[in-house]
Formats: structure tokens, sequence, C-alpha cells
């Protein structure tokens, strides 16, 4: 006989009352449980925090630094002081007011003071139960409604990325600020958990794209992103003892990423969609982070001392009192030895490259970038490069745009024509942008086939998944000897159409004692009838050295046949090139009204040629075009309601007017580019003599007085063997890239004109041999003088 268990004989109506009472106790019991382990206060500070503690707050109270004048400030001056007055006035403020109906990138700021006040405030005791329950409802309501945005559905594709960093932000300090309150607790713990989970997928992605600091969209939008990105991080670190700033070396190189990638001038990085390319409030709580968390001098030195262009004002302005930490000292990088800081940075993750011969203000910077595709803020520019000094002088062409499908950047500004690299021209090659809603010009760059619009990683995996669209170029190697040169080699041959191109690398040597950069590149088309043309864009117009007065190339455009320097000029810099190869080449000077922002193909297939110049839109915007071309274009992207076209963004943005195009006179699969830059001051008459020396396996170019520069002209790399004429001009350094890593290797050098001796080959007199060894990267350096019109011959000693 089988016995029923005693539930059996209850009613399951009354079974179910008695599991949802144990139910209910059980989770009264958990977030009772829950609020007595938490203490407050806990967001960004702490009693004994070693960053942002009560003592030292309380300190930096006493030597006159005070709280911002806002909620926040009212309830920190509370917790320093323990003046009540401070405390029934951001109660009051709370009473009366409320967070932003509204949640998104707009708003985050102002949920986190509400926050911060919430917590800091929470344990006071005029703040009532009514109150605090209206409050975190508040909170609860507004992470509801951010987290389900599409960006944060999924926590394990959540993007490293502006508006959804901020987005994770509001979230976050909102659920976090209510952690364990009665009220809300039972619905708040299972949205905390999934945004800490998003957090933890964002820092991995970072930790993948941003190793050595820098960002994958612009300047601009790195501040927008580091800023909410630094208080995720404080957050988990004072509520949670997890230091993602320990972990994640993104953090550590904020500071190195302010430094590197500010111009001389105080402005910074154009790379991108960077329309404010000066210091924003959000750049002084950054900053102040980096001063606080890492006490950084130079970071103290670029919020206080610098003079560069920037505002007083704080985005979120109580973190200045917690943030600002008066015991770290200004240093001014200028003051710093080349150990101490080095001239040169790679930030790995995202391919810049910056080169710089010092930290003053008569300093000279250059950017070189070749790396992925990560976001719709990029440019299609892989393998270009910038110059600036005491002006402009190798610039990304055009200005910020008014909206971001607009004529200009779909067609000019974003893509490769703008910037300092390589077209390879294939007619009716096709171009489009977002979902494929209007074709684009035919420019001759990289290309633009994503109807992903953002196309900004979600995760490894995804990356993995579509790598094919983003993993573009890529830095091949990069060297530095403090004092004597700066070396990097970029591949961008994915960045292109394969059905147009194979090859495209680029080498820039920097020689900073004499300022002098020489650009090497090796392009191979898929057919010799596409077009090559090598770029270099500046502000004004350029001066070009050539026997003929050049001919009419059409579009704003003068041809000369016989160029060998051209001259870019602006504010108190100057820019001389020498173009050594293609030794038969065309250069074109074109610009000025009408033709700065000309694209050489139109959207339909054309020939080079076929092209129309896209103008920036007006700054104060305006109404649409009445051409029906452009205004339906306008309307495409942006609905048929669009009446007018909103302001732009351009401040302190060089547009730029002219550029001076390159080209082989006779087409080619296989062409080879060689530039010897000469940077200066604006007015010098200065003007070294430069040479090509050309031969087997190796081409370059001798600098008078200065160095003998080669590189590798065969693809099968390392060189083991080669060799070249070297003119007579005097040199004191020899230089050769693309050898073996680590590895020796015999130079001979014979001099004398060649000779036939006896119905042989006579090849002069054996000046000297010498055996040296390369670095890491494969990069010869050994003192080179005292040749005349001498054959340089190289060989791997096995």
């Amino acid at each position: 006989m089988k016995f029923k268990t005693v539930s059996s004989f209850i009613p399951v109506s009354t079974r179910l009352i008695a599991l949802c009472a144990v139910t209910t106790f059980l989770l009264a019991s958990t977030m009772l449980e829950a609020q007595q382990k938490i203490t407050r206060p806990r967001l960004l500070i702490g009693k004994d925090d070693p960053f942002t503690g009560l003592t030292s707050l309380r300190a930096r109270y006493a030597a006159g630094m005070r709280p911002s004048n806002d909620i926040a400030g009212w309830a920190l001056t509370y917790l320093v002081t323990g003046d009540d007055a401070f405390a029934h006035r951001a109660l009051d403020e709370m009473r009366h007011t409320h967070p932003p109906e509204n949640v998104g990138s707009r708003t985050y700021m102002d949920y986190i003071r509400w926050s911060l006040a919430f917590d800091w405030l929470y344990d006071y005791k005029d703040f009532d139960g009514a109150l605090k329950d209206r409050i975190a409802g508040e909170f609860l309501n507004g992470a509801e409604r951010m987290l389900q945005d599409n960006s944060l559905a999924d926590p394990s594709l959540v993007s490293y990325h502006n508006y959804v960093a901020r987005f994770l932000t509001l979230a976050t300090f909102s659920l976090t600020a209510i952690e364990g309150h009665p009220s809300t607790e039972a619905r708040s713990a299972p949205l905390r958990e999934r945004a800490r989970r998003s957090l933890d997928n964002v820092l991995d992605i970072s930790q993948f794209i941003t190793p050595e600091g820098g960002y994958h969209e612009s300047m601009d939008y790195m501040r927008i992103t580091y800023l909410p990105m630094a208080l995720l991080a404080e957050l988990r670190r004072t509520t949670s003892g997890d230091d993602p700033a320990r972990r994640f070396t993104a953090y550590w190189h904020y500071e190195e990423t302010y430094l590197y990638k500010t111009l001389p001038d105080g402005t910074t990085s154009r790379r991108g969609d960077n329309e404010w390319p000066y210091f924003l409030a959000q750049d002084n709580d950054v900053l102040g982070y980096v001063v606080n968390r890492f006490k950084d001098p130079y970071a103290a030195w670029m919020l206080r001392k610098s003079s560069w262009p920037s505002t007083p004002n704080w985005y979120i302005p109580i973190l200045k009192f917690l943030w600002d930490d008066p015991q770290v000292a200004p240093r001014d990088p200028a003051l710093a030895s080349e150990a101490e800081l080095p001239r040169q940075h790679l930030f790995s993750g995202v391919g810049d490259l910056v080169m710089r011969d010092g930290w003053g203000p008569d300093s000279t910077w250059i950017e070189f970038t070749s790396g992925p595709y990560l976001s719709k803020h990029q440019h299609l520019d892989q393998n270009q490069f910038t110059i600036f000094h005491h002006g402009y002088l190798a610039i990304d062409s055009a200005a910020d745009y008014t909206e971001t499908e607009s004529p200009n950047y779909l067609n000019y500004y974003r893509r490769t024509i703008a910037h300092n690299t390589m077209l390879i021209y294939k007619p009716g090659e096709p171009f489009f942008w977002a979902e494929n809603l209007w074709p684009a010009a035919n420019d001759g760059g990289q290309r633009m086939d994503s109807s992903r619009y953002w196309n900004t990683i979600r995760s490894r995996d995804d990356w993995d998944r579509t790598r094919d669209l983003w993993d573009l170029a890529h830095m091949d190697v990069t060297d530095y000897v403090p004092g004597e040169f700066q070396y990097a080699k970029g591949d961008a041959s994915h960045a292109y159409n394969p059905s147009k191109l194979e090859l495209f690398t680029r080498e820039l040597l920097y020689i900073p004692h004499t300022d002098v950069l020489i650009v090497f590149d090796h392009v191979r088309s898929k057919d010799p009838s596409y077009k090559k043309v090598w770029l270099l864009h500046g502000v004004n117009e350029p001066k070009v050295d050539a026997k003929d007065q050049g001919r009419d190339a059409g579009h704003g455009g003068t041809s000369y046949s016989t160029a060998e320097r051209f001259t870019f000029e602006d504010g108190g810099g100057r820019l001389l090139v020498h173009t050594l190869l293609p030794r038969e080449r065309e250069i074109v000077k074109r610009g000025g009204p009408g033709w700065e922002f000309w694209a050489p193909g139109d959207e339909f297939g054309g020939a080079w040629g076929t092209g129309k110049n896209w103008p920036i839109e007006d700054a104060q915007g305006g109404p649409l075009p009445t051409d029906p071309y452009l205004h339906k274009m306008w309307l495409t992207f942006w609905g048929d309601d669009l009446q007018r076209i909103s302001p732009s963004n351009m401040l302190h943005v060089v547009p730029g007017a002219w550029r001076v195009e390159v080209s082989p006179a006779k087409p080619n699969r296989d062409d080879l580019f060689l530039n010897v830059l000469e940077i200066g001051d604006k007015g010098d008459t200065k003007n070294r003599q430069v040479e090509l020396a050309d031969g087997v396996n190796l081409t370059g170019a001798v600098i008078a007085g200065e160095a003998l520069v080669l590189f590798a002209t065969t693809t099968e790399l390392p060189v083991v063997s080669g060799e070249v004429t070297v003119p007579d001009v005097d040199s004191e350094t020899l230089i050769v890239t693309g050898l073996k890593p680590e590895s020796k290797y015999q130079l001979d050098l014979t001099g004398g004109k060649t000779k036939t001796w006896g119905g042989g080959l006579f090849q002069g007199v054996h000046l000297w041999t010498a055996s040296t060894e390369t670095d890491r990267s494969g990069v010869l350096r050994i003192p080179f003088a005292g040749h005349k019109d001498a054959r340089l011959r190289l060989h791997l000693i096995e």
C-alpha cells in the first residue's frame, strides 16, 4: 500500500499561497541582507578609499577646494563638513525636481549627479523613505528604458562605442545607486547583473582595440567614450573592489593618447570625424581621472598649465573636486628627456603611429595610420599621414559634416580622395554607404561596400566572423632609435577592392634632428591601365618647381611633366617635397575656388574626369539645394520632412583647398613612389640636395650631409642581397630597411667608373668592407661617409 505525502492532502491554492509567502519571505530576507551588507557612501568615494577617501577630500576642502554648486556638490559638502544645511539643500532639490524624463546620451550626466547625491545622502536622518522610494523608482524606470535600446539588448554584443558607453553609464549608475533598496531591488537586481555583463564585454573589446590607448572613431568621439568608461571603472572599483583600471590597459594609456595625439598648437589629431579639435569639458574630466587614478604629472600639466585651447568648465562639475588631486604636481613634457618620454608611440589596435621631435610649440608632429576599420566615424584613409610644424602642412582635407550623409561627407570628406594616401582608379567601381540608399562618387580610393551601418565590432567573435569587412590594414613594422630615426611600414593592400589592387605598402622614415621625412610606396594594380595617384593635401596653393610652365589639366588642375619639387606653406611652416620616383611622372596641382573638394569620378561608372566638386555646406546651415539631384539625395537620407540643413560644427577645422597628385607617366602594374619631405619654417630658402640611389632589390635617396636611406623593392622579404649606385653626394649615415631582423650583413663599397678591361668587366676600386647587425625590426644603421659615385652591395651572412 502506497501512502501519500502530507502535502498531497493540502489544496493546490493553499500550497501556492504558502509557496508565495515563503518566496516573499526569502526575497525580503535577501534584500534586507543585501541592504545590510552595503555600506554607504560608496559611489566614486569611500571612507578610506585610497583615491577618493573622505579623509583626503576633507583635506582638499580645508585647503580651499570646494565641491560643485549642484545637487551632487551639496551632498558631498555635507559629507565633508557635516553641515546639515547642504544636505537639506540637496534634499529640497530632490523633492521639487526629478531626473530627466528622457534617457540617452545627452542626459547620462544628469543621472550620474542624481545617483551620487542619492547614494551620498542615503543614510542621512532627514532623507525620508517616501522620497527614497520615489527617486529609486525613477532611477529604475530610467534604467529599464535605457536597457531597452537595441545596442544594450544582448550583453555579449554591447559595443565599445560612444553612444553605447553613455547609455550603459546611465543605466549602471542608476541601478548601483539603488542597490539593496527594498522597494526596487527585486526588479533592479537582474538588470544590474545584465549591466555588469555588458561592461565586461565592452572592457574586453577595449583590450582588443586599444591596448596601448588611442580610439577607433576620432579624438572627439574618444573623449565622449573615455569619460563614461572612466566613470564605470571607478564605480565598479569603489562598489565592488574590482578595479578595471588594473586589468585593462586602455586606462593606463589615457594620458599617452592625449599627449601624443595633441598637436604642438594644442589642437588634436583631425583623423576621422573630429568636429571639435580642441579641448572641451569632457577632456578636463578625463584628464582629472588620469591625475587622480594614476597620479600622472603630464596629465596635470595638460589640465592646468598647457594653455592649449580649452574650456575651464568640467562636464560633470563634481569630478573637479573628486579627481583633480592637488598633490600631483604638473610636469611640462618639454622638460622630459627622450628616455623619460619617447618621441614615438604606436596605438597598435587602431594602427595609429605618432612621430614627433619634441613637445614644445616649435615641434614637428607626424601621424601615420595603417589599421582596421572599426566604426562609422573613421574615414577610408589607411596608409595616410599628416604633418604639423608651425602650421598645417599635410592635412586631412575638408571639414566635418553638417549631417552625416551630406553630399560632401559621402563623396569626399570621409573618402580616400580627401587624405594623403593612394588612389587606384578603376572605371565603373561601385561605392556605397549605409544601407546602399544612394551610389557614391568613384574617388579611386578604398572600398566602401558595407551595409552594416555603425560598423562597430560587438565582440571578438563578431570580429572573427566579419573581419573580411574590417581587417583592412596593419602596421607591419615599427622602429625607433632615440635621436636618430623613427620608422614604420604599413600594409593597406586589403583596404581596396581586390579586383583592382594586389599590393600597397607604405614606409615612413623620419630623421628628427634634420626634420626630414622619407615616404616610400610600393603599389601593384591588377591592370596597368588603372590610374595610380599619390596624394598630398595642403591648406594653401602649392608652388611647383618645374622647367615647363604647366598645362591645363581641367577641373582646377595644372599638370607638370618635368617637376622635381613642390612646396606647401601654412602659418609659420613650410613643407618642401622632392619627388624621386616614379622617374617619369606627371605632377598635378589642383584646387582653388570651385575645385577644393573635387572627386575624379562620378557615381555612374564614368572614367577619370567625370566627377565633380562637392563643396562643404555653409557652416550656418540653410535651405536645401535647388538642384533636383542634390535635393533628392538629402531627402533620401533624412526623410521628406527635412526642411533645412542644420548648422555644422566646423570650429577650428582647417578644410584646406589644394592638393598635389603624383602619377606615373606610363601605365604599369607595378610602381614605386619615393618622396623626400623637408619640414621647416615658412620663408626658409634651404633646399637640400636630394638624389635617387637606385639598384637591384633596393632603392632610396641620399640626402646631402645627412643619410643614404634604402628600401626594399622586392616583395620577397627579407632582402638577402642587393646593391645600389650611390650618387656623388656626401652623407653621414646609411639606413637600410626590409632586412632580416637581428642578423649580420656584409657591406662592400666599390668606387670609380665601371670599365671594360681585357674583354671583361672592371668594377673600379674597392673602398671598404664592413659587417654589421640589423636590429629587431630588420633595420640596419651604420656610419656612411666619404663615398664618391660608388656602388654599394650588401648580403646576408649565413
